[in-house]
């Protein structure tokens, strides 16, 4: 059947396909201990799947959105799913093509003005719910919306956020979608057809950092904003620079940082209009330097420009000001292959697999943005000035991917960083490692028994001051089992303290929310 895995596939990819929705919550099953002073819900962004009827989308970054719920206290787990692109998926089941934009769609599948989807956007006063798959990462408390979810709920809200400017706002306690939105809905100075990412930067006050890139009305220009209270103000407007897909905007505690990468966007191989992102992306240009414009949060304009080595990341570890400086640290790539090649639903299938070019291959690096202050010549203009690597970590202790730190330490100099890792060729992501920055050094938990991991969330333990004293939280695919695990590991020491076990696959998904 469609989605669902080829006979004698290995469990590990089981969860690159259709899984059961969990609408209600079921209690889970421990194995060794949870810590009774882990209390509060983990969210989760995974796919419900990527086939519907005849359709099977090309990219794991184009499946069906699915949100999921771990609620935790005194050493119990329950959890519960919830899909959110349901008017979508029966569409697609319907008719086979898919309508509009996507990472890497097949171009022969897409159909174009039969379905609509309604934002709210300032235009318009309300939005559909499930119309479209928004499925990358979570804002909480997005500035402005109500806290509008079931009786009894947490007092926050949840958003869900991708790299298109279109967001849906869930339900806390059922996981419901309330309402799609777009950042237009803060301001009409964000058309809703810009791109924007899927990581805005959240300030300590709770202020909402982003930007929009308009690429249909004239030159690109890029409009870096801030939303406080649910309205926008655009803080800097930059142009004469190339469309780039961007799908973190870095901050210090003063300052964004819009990263210029190796992802220029222009013309397919064709010229024909495609509606997919991948096959915009340009060839590797080795020699073409990435830029960085940093930002004033607070006065708005750029007050600095640096012209650095070429390279690709998707995520910010984490970014600080020192003596003057700044420092920026993120998995780096030094290709495209494994983002638009390695990632396809039909190589991921095949895990674990040497041949698929499937492998995590991104490290540790950090760059030096030198001389904040000296940003601007005498008569007010920006000059260029350079950006270095700081350090960059081996392959062997450095490989990382979705990285998490105690949030404790945002924007300040901090020891430990978290994330997915490999040990094993073919094996995609096997093991979590923690990074020690000092050191320079790394410590991994690979587990005895082949598992496909996600991203860890760290959560400290109360009263404590030490920067690694908390838990990581893991969600993995046992192949042993055949099912998902939320996995708790002791951050001191990288060892499992205990497991809940899902009665289902979650599908293989990207980042969670505390």
């Amino acid at each position: 059947a469609a989605g669902a895995p080829a006979p004698g596939a290995n469990p590990l990819a089981f969860g690159f396909y259709d899984t059961p929705e969990t609408p209600q919550p079921v209690e889970l099953e421990i194995t060794g201990t949870i810590p009774s002073w882990v209390h509060g819900s983990l969210y989760r962004g995974a796919q419900a799947g990527w086939d519907a009827g005849n359709y099977t989308a090309e990219h794991w970054f184009d499946g069906f959105s699915r949100n999921h719920k771990f609620e935790i206290a005194n050493g119990k787990v329950t959890y519960r799913s919830r899909n959110s692109a349901d008017e979508l998926h029966d569409f697609v089941q319907e008719t086979g093509r898919y309508p509009g934009s996507s990472f890497a769609g097949d171009p022969c599948k897409v159909i174009l003005g039969a379905f609509q989807s309604t934002f709210r956007d300032g235009v318009k006063s309300a939005g559909n719910k499930t119309s479209r798959t928004v499925q990358v990462s979570f804002v909480k408390n997005f500035p402005g919306l109500d806290h509008n979810s079931t009786n009894f709920g947490p007092l926050f809200t949840l958003t869900a956020t991708t790299d298109s400017n279109v967001m849906n706002q869930i339900d806390t306690v059922t996981l419901e979608p309330i309402e799609l939105f777009t950042y237009q809905a803060t301001s009409r100075d964000y058309n809703d057809t810009s791109l924007t990412c899927a990581h805005p930067a959240i300030g300590s006050d709770g202020q909402l950092f982003n930007y929009v890139l308009d690429v249909q009305n004239g030159p690109p220009t890029y409009k870096i904003f801030g939303i406080n209270g649910g309205k926008g103000s655009v803080l800097a407007t930059i142009t004469g620079v190339p469309p780039v897909y961007i799908h973190t905007l870095f901050s210090t505690e003063n300052y964004l940082i819009l990263n210029l990468w190796q992802a220029v966007l222009g013309k397919t191989k064709s010229g024909k209009e495609s509606y997919n992102l991948v096959d915009k992306i340009q060839p590797w240009n080795a020699t073409q330097p990435s830029l960085m414009y940093v930002i004033d949060k607070k006065g708005g304009g750029v007050v600095a420009r640096y012209a650095g080595p070429t390279f690709f990341a998707f995520h910010e570890i984490n970014t600080f000001e020192s003596n003057g400086d700044i420092y920026m640290d993120m998995p780096t790539f030094d290709s495209h292959d494994w983002t638009l090649q390695g990632l396809r639903l039909a190589k991921l299938r095949t895990v674990p697999n040497e041949n698929a070019n499937i492998d995590l291959p991104s490290v540790f690096t950090r760059f030096k943005l030198p001389n904040i202050a000296g940003g601007k010549a005498a008569d007010g203009t920006i000059i260029t000035q350079k950006a270095t690597i700081d350090f960059q970590m081996s392959r062997k202790d450095g490989n990382l991917e979705v990285p998490r730190i105690n949030e404790k330490y945002q924007h300040k100099d901090y020891r430990y960083a978290y994330g997915i890792h490999l040990e094993k060729p073919g094996h995609f992501a096997d093991s979590i490692v923690k990074i020690d920055i000092q050191s320079k050094s790394s410590k991994v938990w690979l587990p005895s028994t082949d598992h496909l991991v996600s991203e860890p969330v760290f959560i400290p333990r109360p009263g404590c001051d030490d920067e690694d004293d908390g838990v990581l939280l893991v969600t993995a695919l046992c192949a042993q089992s055949k099912l998902s695990k939320l996995v708790v590991l002791d951050a001191k020491t990288m060892t499992e303290v205990g497991r809940a076990g899902l009665p289902v696959v979650m599908g293989y998904g990207f980042h969670g929310l505390w």
